[in-house]
């Protein structure tokens, strides 16, 4: 039988010869199919081994693994969220209460501080390309929000020890007026009225008819309820948080509830007006003076229009607000 003719093309005559083939040629071209064949098909049942027939605990791994990375998405999506609502208290933090309390900003080289030391995420590089991205990126992400969280913590405890500092110090910073009466006699020197010698008056007196209720100017602890030569039956009230002290001299009686210790309120009734001591007529005498002993003008820490009773109806209408809104009872009502 005639075999196939094989023809190749030669460039020095630029024409076709014929190439007589061998068995050994045709035998050899078959193991070259044959064996391109069988790589061919051990790749495709692979492939469909790999996809179709994997065994029950790779299908369980592969759709746990899908699963781990989308929630992973989803909860870098979430801290993402977080940091910047952290970044708008930051912010409000910056522009809003630490102005208010006239207080030194947390600076940005402090709050963009990052993790020092070594690489901490060298954990995941032995891992693949796309799981140690993903990886690092959720840790990089936490490790931020926890310093971002630990930091407005503090900065927030810091924030409310201010705060409460300047409310325990308004409590107790004199501010009304002691008794509703006329200023009859104003602080700086005089003639003494008994004494009939110039002389310093360190406070200010008001003209009372005897008996008139005088209130604590400012909450604070008694240091004093006794009677004094000169100042009669005289109560001190000591008001560490402002480091101020308040006088009222020339009383008429002291209620036992008003004792060295007592706790007292701003508005609080600590006695009534009289004439005891060096006294010519029925008055309160008023002082503020700093802790040191050194007298000050009460006029600079009276509001003009806050009488006693002006006090007691803001403290009133205040407390029925608190009351109505479900807020608790006032300081002044406390004790």
């Amino acid at each position: 039988m005639d075999r196939d003719q094989t023809y190749v093309y030669d460039p020095e005559t630029c024409s076709f010869k014929e190439v007589e083939t061998t068995w050994t040629d045709w035998a050899a071209r078959a193991g070259q199919i044959a064996g391109l064949a069988v790589i061919l098909t051990g790749l495709l049942f692979w492939g469909i081994d790999q996809q179709w027939i994997a065994s029950p605990s790779e299908k369980t791994l592969r759709v746990e693994n899908t699963a781990l990375e989308q929630q992973l998405d989803r909860v870098n999506s979430r801290m993402t969220t977080l940091s910047a609502r952290l970044d708008t208290l930051a912010k409000k933090d910056r522009t809003l209460y630490r102005r208010l309390f006239q207080m030194k900003p947390i600076s940005e080289d402090v709050r963009q501080v990052g993790v020092g030391g070594a690489d901490p995420y060298r954990q995941f590089d032995e891992l693949g390309a796309d799981t140690e991205a993903l990886l690092k990126n959720t840790a990089q992400q936490l490790d931020k929000l926890e310093r971002q969280m630990s930091l407005q913590k503090s900065s927030y405890k810091e924030l409310y020890s201010v705060a409460k500092q300047r409310q325990d110090r308004l409590r107790q910073l004199p501010a009304i007026r002691p008794a509703n009466g006329r200023v009859v006699s104003n602080y700086g020197m005089r003639d003494h009225p008994i004494l009939k010698v110039r002389k310093m008056h360190e406070g200010i007196d008001f003209l009372l008819k005897r008996g008139t209720p005088v209130m604590a100017t400012a909450e604070g602890v008694v240091q004093r309820a006794e009677h004094n030569p000169g100042y009669g039956k005289v109560i001190e009230v000591k008001h560490p948080e402002s480091e101020y002290m308040t006088r009222y001299a020339h009383l008429s009686e002291i209620p036992d509830k008003i004792y060295r210790g007592a706790e007292v309120q701003r508005g609080d009734t600590i006695g009534y007006s009289g004439n005891s001591g060096l006294s010519t007529g029925p008055h309160l005498h008023y002082e503020v003076r700093r802790l040191d002993g050194s007298a000050l003008n009460p006029m600079r820490f009276l509001m003009p229009d806050m009488s006693p009773e002006s006090y007691r109806t803001l403290e009133r209408r205040t407390q029925q607000y608190r009351a109505s809104a479900g807020g608790s009872a006032s300081p002044a009502s406390a004790r």
